[in-house]
């Protein structure tokens, strides 16, 4: 096994170690999640400084000791910084929403290099997206990772029944689940509704790429509960709760 190699990789969290270290989580489109350290990260004038950052978007050069199994960043190739994602509280929240999700679907699994690519591409229409729509993108990385990971993201029909929705019927959420069913099949376990428009909405714009959904709009309530809905199937299928959003209530 080779102990130096490289790779693209986005930085998805990081916790100070001593006085001038940093340990990292990254994710790359091959390896999924990679924990690394970067020594010497927090002194001044350091080149690993700034590209250490959550949300960077880097050229990763790696060495791993094989006695230690450890990964050591050595020097990095800054591809895209997304300041502004450090600058806007919402981007910041909305970025750290997707980062934690990542975090906690251990990085897509098998379909790593697919979530990479999700993320590097919302992160950096993130960066440049006018305040106001962090919404509608997030809307659309939620549901693009639920399909990504392998996730039930059936629009068409009930995930009970199998029968088809109503063209203009609500549909509902279920918890135990994680799907969309109709309302002969709701039952207790029913949380939440998803009206037809906004059900809509969600099966035209994943047919579009990710800066032409992102730009269609939704009345408030229809995205309201469409986010809601989301959040629920998201968590869900991660079997654990987003902390980001207790974190972030009012801003996500």
């Amino acid at each position: 096994m080779q102990r130096s190699s490289n790779t693209p990789a986005i930085v998805l969290r990081k916790a100070r170690v001593g006085e001038i270290h940093k340990a990292l989580t990254l994710l790359t489109p091959a390896r999924g999640l990679l924990s690394v350290m970067a020594y010497g990260a927090l002194k001044f004038g350091s080149r690993l400084a700034t590209a250490s950052e959550p949300f960077h978007l880097l050229k990763a050069y790696l060495y791993h000791d094989p006695v230690k199994d450890q990964y050591k960043l050595t020097d990095v190739e800054s591809l895209q910084a997304h300041d502004e994602l450090r600058r806007s509280v919402a981007k910041f929240y909305t970025a750290s929403l997707w980062a934690e999700t990542c975090l906690r679907s251990y990085g897509g699994g098998q379909e790593s290099s697919s979530l990479f690519d999700l993320l590097a591409g919302s992160l950096s229409l993130l960066d440049r997206l006018p305040a106001g729509r962090e919404p509608a993108l997030s809307l659309q990385f939620l549901a693009r990772f639920l399909i990504v990971s392998g996730h039930r993201l059936d629009l068409e029909q009930c995930g009970r029944c199998g029968l088809g929705f109503e063209p203009l019927g609500t549909v509902f959420v279920t918890r135990e689940e994680g799907s969309l069913v109709c309302a002969s099949c709701r039952g207790d376990g029913a949380v939440l509704s998803l009206p037809p428009g906004a059900r809509r909405y969600l099966a035209a714009t994943l047919e579009m790429p990710l800066a032409q959904a992102s730009a269609v709009g939704l009345e408030q309530a229809s995205l309201a509960a469409l986010r809601a809905a989301l959040y629920l199937l998201v968590q869900s299928s991660l079997e654990a709760p987003l902390k980001t959003l207790d974190c972030a209530a009012g801003f996500l």
